[in-house]
């Protein structure tokens, strides 16, 4: 027992009234009561408690001891709130931004880390910005101003992309260009056009796409649309004579997220999307009505990224729900019961990362797990198909395994060589598919592996890869060794 101490009964706790009512001062504040208490115990009671406030982000706030007598062993405790006075840009600051959009920290109120750290990531969404924060003394006890530094080198950027992604029917090279406008409103929003086509296709056959996308931050929330377009044409053998397949599709989604939580390991976000997607197919320049799809639904995700240590792990898990919204049609298949144009659709996926050594050598590691299930029957368009450099490595993705349901698990050991910004890698994939539709199909799995090499060259993304299958079904016809590349540049 600490001498000379106070014996305590009771620890009175004012302006807490200041702060988020699930704070737990009170459960901190009763580890006091009923002992006797000394300078050493009071100091360790106000250490916990102002790290209480600390680990919230409440980083200015504090916890003083007022004047009073412990002979009436009671124990009082004043937590002083610290408040954001005034929210300033530097005299050197660039001005074309809005502090009250991308900022969800208001003067008057409490000032908390969480706000601020949300603020910059909004600030700072972009290659073409840097910025600065820093906490200052105002005048008054319990009161800070928050310095912003904010610079931005230009409002675009141009990037240029080149592959082989492609398949054989329409095209296997591919190349596109993309023109961003980062900070157009001044809102910290963002804007991109994207464009893309298959690239030395012979005649009959050919593929484009394009995007068009906008997102702006309104504190902790995100809205973002997103329109997209995209056409095929490919040659078919006829009977007497070649015909020729088209097809074009179009997307448009709306999407709002709000981050929950987050501190100084973890974030949670919440994020929702209404969507229209609609395709129709030609035979030369008749349309073929029973493959025409107008769709419309929403999805709710919840996500959440954590760091473990040195490594990182991010989940997610999404629900997709169709809907007879904006003219939305039943598809095809609903009248065999062979699919619905009403999915329900839930997906989880995982992924961990973090460096590690081995032999004495720096090496990153990364897996990744997604899992898709289905309570209604799919159309092609929602199965869950793996086979290809985005699914299982090792597979050309000229045929896929596709069913209702299904998981893949990828991996990959990289390794960072000697030569700067170039690493080894390898990869070892695993997927499955079952449900619905699945009995028909040749197998139900596959398995595969590939060696890559990616890095940065005069500023130049580069990755190129070759792989192999190791397990597919018989009769599953593959390229047996699969070759691909991927160069991205960025001005």
């Amino acid at each position: 027992m600490e001498t000379p101490c106070f014996p305590i009964t009771h620890v009175r706790l004012a302006g807490t009234e200041n702060f988020p009512h699930w704070l737990p001062f009170r459960r901190v504040a009763q580890q006091g009561e009923n002992h006797c208490l000394g300078d050493k115990g009071i100091s360790r009671l106000i250490t916990q408690l102002q790290d209480q406030l600390i680990n919230h982000g409440y980083v200015t706030s504090r916890v003083l001891v007022p004047r009073q007598d412990l002979r009436t062993q009671i124990l009082k405790l004043v937590m002083i709130p610290g408040k954001i006075r005034h929210i300033r840009y530097t005299p050197d600051s660039g001005k074309y931004i809005q502090r009250i959009t991308p900022f969800p920290a208001r003067e008057g109120k409490l000032l908390d880390l969480r706000d601020i750290e949300q603020g910059l990531e909004n600030l700072q969404r972009f290659p073409t910005v840097q910025a600065e924060m820093n906490i200052v003394p105002a005048a008054q006890p319990g009161e800070s101003d928050i310095v912003l530094d904010w610079r931005q080198s230009r409002h675009w950027r141009i990037a240029t992309y080149l592959d082989d992604t492609g398949s054989k029917s329409t095209g296997r090279y591919q190349g596109g260009l993309t023109f961003f406008l980062d900070n157009p409103l001044a809102l910290s929003d963002l804007f991109y056009l994207s464009g893309g086509r298959d690239i030395h296709s012979s005649a009959g056959k050919g593929s484009q796409n394009d995007t068009l996308y906008y997102s702006v931050p309104f504190g902790y929330w995100m809205t973002s649309v997103t329109a997209s377009h995209y056409d095929y044409t490919q040659t078919i053998a006829g009977l007497n004579q070649a015909i020729q397949y088209r097809g074009k599709s179009q997307n448009l989604a709306v999407q709002l997220s709000r981050v929950l939580h987050r501190n100084a390991d973890q974030k949670t976000g919440l994020n929702g999307e209404i969507y229209r997607r609609t395709s129709r197919n030609f035979i030369d320049k008749t349309e073929v009505d029973v493959q025409r799809r107008e769709t419309a639904g929403w999805k709710l995700g919840l996500s959440h990224h954590h760091f473990i240590g040195s490594a990182t792990l991010d989940t997610r898990v999404t629900y997709q729900q169709g809907m007879r919204w904006f003219g939305a049609q039943p598809a095809p298949e609903e009248y065999r019961n062979e699919g619905t144009a009403l999915p329900k659709i839930t997906q989880f996926s995982a992924t961990l990362a973090g460096p590690l050594t081995l032999f004495s050598q720096p090496f990153s590691y990364q897996t990744q797990y997604l899992r898709q299930i289905s309570a209604s029957p799919l159309t092609p368009q929602d199965r869950f198909s793996i086979g290809g450099r985005w699914t299982v490595r090792g597979f050309d993705g000229e045929l896929t395994l596709s069913a209702d349901r299904g998981w893949y698990s990828r991996n990959e050991l990289d390794w960072q060589t000697p030569l700067k910004g170039q690493s080894l890698y390898l990869a070892m994939d695993y997927g499955e598919v079952g449900g619905r539709g699945s009995d028909a199909l040749l197998g139900k799995h596959l398995a595969g592996s590939a060696l890559g090499w990616r890095g940065n060259l005069k500023g130049v993304s580069y990755d190129l890869f070759v792989g192999v299958p190791l397990s597919k079904p018989a009769g599953f016809q593959t390229s047996p060794v699969t070759a691909g590349f991927n160069l991205y540049w960025q001005y």
